[in-house]
């Protein structure tokens, strides 16, 4: 899976209306919930001079959302993720952000689900400016990861046109009423695992 990332100017207010679908609409593990759901989820993506940008909606309307600071257990409550392997030519450590639709988030960097250890910003949604809605259609989720943020986690990484890198989008709630577990880039494993970079899809910068 590719998806081509947009540059946009830093004053673009409506970068969303031209940039790419991603379509988080792959559940491998369907049989796995209660029942055979998939709430219809896309996610997108810019680039400015200075920042990423992520935007993610789901039609999920029953939402769980008990989670309500820092580094907690998000992915039991409705959840939408991004994992990010920024610079994959030089490093194996992907940073995962998982929101819920209070905007509750945790975040990590490490090489696989067991190698890891969480990154602890106190002003968190103020670094990366969050925002979330919850509508009558559903929940959105907004984001943005400083340029400067990812250098500190990857010193070797030269931001340039056609950089590639490496990621996955998903949809999921562990203990929601309908546990479901949705990808952008499909997954082969037989059970839940999202934290697996072999299956990561490919993210160009324009």
């Amino acid at each position: 899976m590719d998806y081509q990332i947009n540059k946009i100017e830093n004053d673009q207010a409506e970068w969303r209306k031209n940039a790419n679908t991603a379509n988080v609409d792959i559940f491998p593990w369907a049989a796995t919930g209660k029942e055979d759901y998939r709430p219809s989820t896309i996610a997108k993506m810019a680039a400015s001079n200075d920042r990423l940008i992520v935007f993610m909606e789901t039609d999920e309307i029953e939402i769980r959302a008990e989670e309500k600071e820092f580094s907690g257990q998000v992915y039991t409550d409705s959840c939408m993720e991004f994992f990010l392997a920024a610079d994959p030519g030089n490093s194996a450590q992907f940073l995962n952000w998982e929101f819920n639709p209070v905007g509750a988030m945790y975040l990590a960097i490490g090489t696989n689900r067991y190698d890891r250890h969480d990154i602890r910003i106190d002003n968190y949604r103020e670094f990366f400016q969050v925002k979330t809605m919850v509508h009558n259609n559903g929940w959105d989720i907004e984001f943005s990861i400083p340029l400067t943020f990812l250098h500190a986690c990857y010193p070797l990484l030269k931001i340039k046109k056609s950089h590639i890198m490496r990621g996955n989008f998903y949809k999921c709630g562990d203990k929601t009423a309908r546990p479901h577990y949705g990808c952008w880039s499909p997954i082969d494993l037989p059970k839940p695992d999202f934290h697996c970079p072999a299956f990561f899809g490919v993210l160009v910068l324009e």
